[in-house]
């Protein structure tokens, strides 16, 4: 299969699906400091955890506790490890840090970044990495991607890499940064093949590869 046949397949597949949580550019300028960290708590809690724990914390009132820097550590872990968030340990220092980082002082900061470009929006990209504790390219483009910051980055999980293979726009393993950017380059492709943004195709191939319910937030 040649690649322009791929890209065909890719848009095929999608053209015609629904996102199951609508991705709403700037809509982090009309949330509080509390609520974007919300959304940071859980993107941190993500790596290596099941959906449906992850769905379970972000459902609950125990989300509400995380975020308030008077809840004792001893409690914020026992939070994680009752929804199975794993390596709760590790994950309670990177949220115990959030607490007192300025976060939409971070955000607001990089504004002249978002939306513009995949090089400017990977620019932004780094800056939260180097600054936010436990974020990485995946964590990071999560993050940027659920407050409504980013139109170009990718998201590149299981299922995304899925995708990518079975319609034959990818055979790449996602070993390091120079694989994440090729494969968000053919995203960035594919999404301007059918007239969306990345951040918009991400939330199809979510619809379209898995069974997992659209985020509260």
């Amino acid at each position: 299969m040649s690649s322009e046949e791929a890209y065909v397949r890719a848009v095929d597949a999608l053209r015609n699906i629904g996102p199951q949580s609508p991705f709403i550019f700037g809509k982090w300028k009309g949330l509080s400091e509390s609520a974007i960290k919300k959304i940071a708590i859980l993107r941190l809690c993500s790596p290596q955890t099941k959906a449906l724990n992850l769905r379970s914390l972000e459902n609950s009132s125990d989300l509400d506790e995380l975020v308030k820097n008077e809840t004792p550590e001893e409690k914020c872990l026992a939070i994680l490890k009752n929804h199975r968030i794993r390596f709760p340990a590790r994950k309670v220092e990177y949220i115990r840090y959030l607490l007192s980082f300025n976060i939409l002082g971070l955000i607001q900061s990089m504004e002249k970044l978002s939306g513009t470009s995949l090089s400017q929006e990977r620019k932004a990209r780094k800056q939260v990495i180097a600054e936010i504790r436990g974020m990485g390219l995946k964590v990071a483009s999560d993050f940027l991607k659920d407050i409504g910051f980013s139109k170009y980055l990718a998201v590149l999980d299981s299922r995304n890499l899925r995708f990518l293979r079975d319609t034959g726009l990818t055979s790449k393993q996602l070993e390091d940064k120079e694989a994440y950017y090729k494969l968000e380059d053919i995203e960035n492709e594919l999404a301007k093949k059918i007239g969306i943004t990345v951040s918009e195709l991400d939330e199809r191939i979510m619809a379209y590869t898995g069974k997992e319910g659209p985020h509260r937030m």
